[in-house]
């Protein structure tokens, strides 16, 4: 259970550095895989949340 949590962690970690990459970044096409990236492991997160619950 605890590796679940800490594999949780990890990537809300990871999506809220693409989140402030996508934010600092000025290149559009960055912006863009940065926020696709951030969503993407926000969506791993939820799932993973669903899972344990």
């Amino acid at each position: 259970m605890s590796d679940v949590n800490h594999l949780i962690q990890v990537k809300q970690a990871l999506a809220e550095k693409y989140e402030r990459l996508a934010r600092n970044t000025r290149s559009k096409p960055k912006k863009q895989q940065f926020s696709h990236r951030a969503v993407k492991y926000r969506r791993q997160v939820a799932q993973m949340q669903h899972g344990t619950e």
